[in-house]
């Protein structure tokens, strides 16, 4: 018995009680998350927060009916009736060809290394001493700066156990730092607002001079912004703003939804659905990556996966259960939470960079707009891809950022705007687990005031 399993007496109670039964299959699953978080205020400690969830999930397979039941509470009789009501459920489920569970034993799992055992043991009083330092960074970065609402730093640690009815057991475990922080600014008569986070899986790693820097240029950016005028022009979007967009994208790559006709994507496979200038990745083993671990919330080892190669809808994201319905091999994109089952998800969903610095993005744009905000990008519809957003941004007039303009809308269809990409940035950066560069689009339409 491996000597994590010896010591969670939770899943061996588990085993025991699924093997009284004789189940066909189970898989057990078990997740700790310990998370504390310190903000910093006016220099002093404003808020501090520790928390420790826990619970484990069972599921079963009882004469090709699958059941489910979780628990949030690891003593013996809890354990014993989430496993007698997952057999419950499975005898009132429909029978089910593609229901079955991945065999950890026939997988050669990769190595990761997110797990910071030192940054575990730094004392609480430097951990709250970065966030205040977080806070004076920012209100150092720009004169600007007339308060800083919140400045925290989140560490999270997470560990994740799996067991198989073959007596497999996989363990997982990684930590996750983050510092965010939220300012405003004010000048003649006007105020904004700005923010900014990062993630690292090491706390020495944790960049918030940066986060500070951009959280401040942010604010300050749209002061005196005046309306847009309504126009058909060139447009460059952030970063930031496409990462969005790749996230709202997300869903349509699942081979769920294609199933259940809820994706742009039905019937595209093979066909150039973007600029021929987009690759899209999914990438669960990417270093450093806020969505990278060894293995899926099935057990299945994670990999690259190219969703979009040079424009084209190459491959789908696959679970277990939608891999075998397609008689193909899984992508290790199964997530999940303690009190659902897995589904299809993503790791690290990201735009391959380009070549161009930000500046060449503005070359030869007499007039534009550099979009900086896309408000209520969850409104857009997940099936069609049309859309109406509020939106803010800079003007370009002669290559060159000029004047910030907001209060405006820009409308369309999220695959068309996907193949009105004529350039990529160099700049990719993630935002959690998506990741984009900023690009050029030859044509946006924009309803000003």
């Amino acid at each position: 018995m491996h000597s994590y399993l010896r010591e969670n007496p939770a899943l061996i109670q588990a085993i025991k009680r699924l093997e009284e039964l004789n189940t066909d299959q189970f898989e057990i699953y078990l997740e700790r998350r310990t998370s504390t978080k310190v903000d910093s205020k006016n220099q002093e400690m404003d808020t501090f927060s520790r928390s420790e969830d826990v619970g484990l999930a069972i599921r079963t397979i009882k004469d090709r009916r699958s059941g489910f039941s979780f628990t949030t509470s690891l003593d013996h009789d809890s354990i014993d009736r989430a496993v007698d009501t997952s057999l419950e459920v499975a005898s009132v489920m429909p029978e089910d060809d593609n229901a079955g569970f991945y065999s950890f034993g026939s997988s050669i799992y990769p190595s990761v290394d997110n797990f910071d055992t030192a940054g575990l043991g730094v004392p609480l009083s430097e951990k709250t001493s970065l966030a205040k330092a977080l806070e004076a960074a920012c209100k150092k970065a720009d004169s600007r700066i007339t308060a800083v609402r919140s400045a925290g730093i989140t560490e999270t640690r997470f560990e994740t156990h799996l067991v198989d009815s073959h007596g497999e057991h996989i363990y997982q475990q990684s930590t996750a730092y983050t510092a965010s922080v939220t300012c405003k600014a004010e000048s003649k008569g006007d105020s904004q607002m700005g923010s900014d986070f990062k993630f690292s899986n090491y706390l020495d790693n944790l960049d918030i001079k940066s986060v500070a820097e951009n959280s401040a240029k942010w604010a300050v950016e749209l002061l005196g912004a005046k309306s847009a005028p309504t126009l058909k022009c060139p447009a460059i979007l952030r970063n930031s703003v496409l990462a969005d967009l790749v996230e709202f994208l997300s869903s349509s790559f699942s081979a769920e939804e294609i199933d259940k006709g809820r994706s742009m994507l039905i019937g595209k496979k093979g066909q150039l659905v973007f600029s021929p200038e987009i690759t899209l990745i999914n990438d669960g083993l990417l270093p450093g990556g806020a969505g990278t671990l060894p293995f899926d919330a099935e057990g299945i080892p994670s990999k690259e996966t190219i969703l979009i190669d040079g424009g084209f809808f190459s491959s789908a994201l696959y679970d277990n259960y939608y891999a075998n319905k397609n008689k193909v091999a899984p992508t290790g994109s199964s997530v999940r939470g303690i009190k659902s089952q897995p589904n299809t998800g993503f790791s690290n969903l990201y735009i391959q960079k380009g070549k161009k610095p930000f500046e060449s993005l503005l070359n030869g744009i007499s007039k534009g707009i550099l979009i900086t905000d896309l408000m209520g990008i969850h409104t857009a519809n997940p099936v069609t891809g049309d859309f109406s957003f509020g939106a803010s941004g800079i003007m370009i007039e002669g290559d060159q950022l000029t004047f910030p303009i907001r209060g405006f809308a820009v409308a369309g269809n999220v695959l068309e705007l996907f193949r009105k990409i004529t350039d990529i940035g160099n700049d990719l950066r993630f935002f959690g687990k998506t990741g984009a560069p900023s690009v050029r689009l030859s044509e946006i339409s924009v309803g000003g005031v």
